[in-house]
């Protein structure tokens, strides 16, 4: 069985780890036009069918104040198609956080399975976290809610996503680096989609980088260049897991991401001219 929660301290803020579906699942799609005998040797296996454990992770960051979600799912669509699918009200209640409780929402992005629980499908397509700011890049919003993404196949449903909250008054947007709250800052990692963004969370000290699809495994960290077929923009994305990797090591910050089993955490250290992954042990 999957882990669908999973707690920790950052300093003075508690930060759970959160799923919305853990899966297993064949990961080729995330190495595209990798040589399947070099990705597969990266991750210790020999078959590309070969199902691994994934993730639809969210992160509920609490302290300072502010209840604030890190994405939100996939949403009721998937209840029941995999284990913890579209649960997360239920792993909210467990730690015993009403949606009207949380003040901010952080989206690294509006694919689907990071926006999904705006809206509560089994309340009507009522806002579920009527309460909250709706932080997102200002290209991010204007891609998806403009004829430059009609095309793309997830369109309508990060549509009826992030429509309602906008209509609501409840999205903000940002250009550039955005302090959210004293300690949280959403960082720009284009390329995966227009705006996407990256999180990083300060707190005494302790410092935790939240990478959204800037890498689905622990391993894009390393290799740049081992890109999913989904980024919009190859070389962008690219370029933004140099950043962020550059960062991740400036910082001297724990490092996950919402795709990675519950709970992954590593650093980042400089090998040459590259970086090597090394899992945390606190």
């Amino acid at each position: 069985m999957a882990v669908l929660s999973k707690t920790f301290t950052l300093g003075r803020l508690s930060v759970a780890a959160l799923s919305d579906g853990a899966p297993m699942r064949a990961l080729g799609g995330f190495f595209n036009g990798v040589d399947p005998a070099e990705w597969t040797k990266a991750l210790g296996i020999t078959n590309p069918e070969e199902p691994l454990p994934f993730n639809f992770g969210i992160f509920l960051v609490r302290g300072d104040g502010h209840t604030v979600l890190i994405d939100t799912g996939q949403g009721a669509r998937v209840r029941g198609q995999f284990e913890g699918g579209g649960e997360l009200l239920a792993r909210l209640r467990e730690l015993g956080v009403r949606p009207e409780e949380v003040d901010t929402i952080l989206h690294t992005h509006l694919h689907g399975d990071h926006c999904g629980w705006n809206v509560d499908d089994d309340a009507g397509g009522a806002l579920t976290f009527p309460n909250a700011a709706v932080w997102v890049h200002q290209k991010e919003l204007d891609y998806w809610t403009s004829s430059a993404s009609d095309s793309n196949p997830q369109s309508q449903y990060s549509r009826s996503r992030i429509l309602p909250a906008q209509a609501a008054d409840r999205v903000q947007t940002f250009d550039g680096e955005k302090a959210v709250h004293p300690g949280m800052t959403m960082i720009p990692t284009p390329g995966h989609t227009p705006g996407h963004c990256s999180v990083l969370l300060v707190s005494s000290g302790d410092k935790l980088l939240i990478l959204g699809d800037a890498a689905h495994h622990p391993v894009h960290l390393e290799r740049h260049d081992w890109l999913p077929g989904v980024d919009l923009d190859p070389a962008e994305s690219t370029r933004s897991r140099g950043v962020v990797a550059a960062r991740a090591v400036t910082e001297n910050a724990l490092v996950t991401g919402g795709h990675f089993p519950i709970l992954t955490m590593g650093r980042l250290r400089r090998v040459g001219q590259g970086y090597k992954w090394e899992a945390a042990t606190e």
